[in-house]
């Protein structure tokens, strides 16, 4: 599975450092979901350290994305948008403090992906899939 994600958006190993089984349930028991969208879970397992040149400058790395869906959530509040990320949300990422990236947690094996920014009223972009998602990055990071 872990190559399959690799070949999908077209990067080599290089850069790239996974997290370690252990580190993945801590990851799981941190967003309090009964289970993580299977694209993720692949994500954290090839590059849940450092993505080389994927997402620079944003939090969703290990040991970062620890209380992050915490620090989400408090941002969406904080915007008098508190329901827009649905309950049992795996929030994965937050840029600079005022974005944050989540998906549903109980959907596909690869779920779309929500942004929102810090000022608006409604959610700021959305991605066909978490994978889309990682695409559209390396295409900005390149």
């Amino acid at each position: 599975m872990m190559a399959s994600l690799l070949t999908d958006l077209g990067l080599s190993d290089t850069g790239l450092v996974g997290v370690s089984e252990a580190e993945l349930r801590e990851v799981a028991e941190d967003q309090a979901v009964a289970s993580m969208p299977g694209r993720y879970v692949e994500f954290l397992r090839v590059m849940g350290r450092s993505g080389g040149s994927l997402l620079v400058g944003t939090d969703a790395f290990y040991p970062d994305i620890l209380g992050i869906k915490q620090d989400g959530l408090q941002l969406l509040a904080d915007s008098g948008v508190p329901d827009l990320a649905p309950s049992g949300a795996v929030v994965f990422a937050m840029h600079q403090g005022y974005q944050v990236y989540w998906m549903p947690g109980d959907s596909s094996d690869d779920p779309p992906v929500y942004m929102y920014q810090e000022g608006d009223a409604q959610v700021s972009q959305e991605w066909k899939s978490f994978t889309e998602f990682l695409r559209h990055e390396l295409t900005a990071s390149a």
